[in-house]
């Protein structure tokens, strides 16, 4: 017989999985000491953890046989490390990348991540993407606070990140409260 404070229903394990490996992976990467091909492989590695803690709305993937399809937009020493995440899953869709240029359309991105090579012209980028259902990454120094969803920053020689909240709610994006928390900033 079980004393009355034992639980009997049994407890899910899986709904702890996402989080515990959100915290595994983003908590390794932002402990790691950057260089060349270890901050691009981790910037790879968090895109590919975004890709799994936003959630998009239904509008943005009617069809669930669909790809998330994530743009890399500009010339980035990323790119290749970016490019081992095509055909990986992410909530249920197959992770597509699509290499874009300047004028190119990003109306089938879900995710975009600007390049640093795109600094000059990210207002006029940021305004095209303004309240669309896609996820903007960059490592632009102030991208959040310029409009941009996620950005990623240096801080004692790793690699973490700043959301602006505002700017990913007004996309119709809402971003995991476990996401939130590893952020160096909010805003």
């Amino acid at each position: 017989m079980l004393p009355e404070s034992f639980p009997t229903r049994p407890r899910r394990p899986r709904a702890l999985i996402p989080r515990l490996l959100l915290g595994c992976v983003l908590g390794v990467a932002s402990a790691l000491a950057l260089g060349g091909a270890e901050e691009n492989e981790l910037a790879a590695a968090y895109l590919y953890n975004f890709s799994k803690f936003v959630h998009w709305p239904s509008s943005a993937m009617r069809d669930p046989a669909a790809p998330l399809v994530l743009c890399v937009y500009g010339r980035t020493p990323a790119g290749e490390s970016i490019g081992a995440l095509d055909g990986k899953l992410a909530q249920g869709h197959r992770i597509r990348i699509d290499r874009l240029s300047r004028g190119d359309a990003l109306t089938r991105c879900h995710i975009v991540y600007v390049s640093a090579s795109e600094s000059p012209y990210l207002n006029p980028l940021l305004r095209t993407l303004a309240n669309r259902p896609a996820l903007t990454v960059s490592e632009i120094p102030g991208f959040a606070a310029a409009g941009g969803m996620i950005g990623f920053v240096k801080e004692d020689n790793r690699l973490r990140f700043e959301i602006n909240r505002g700017s990913a709610e007004a996309a119709g994006l809402s971003l995991s409260s476990q996401l939130l928390k590893l952020a160096t900033r909010v805003q």
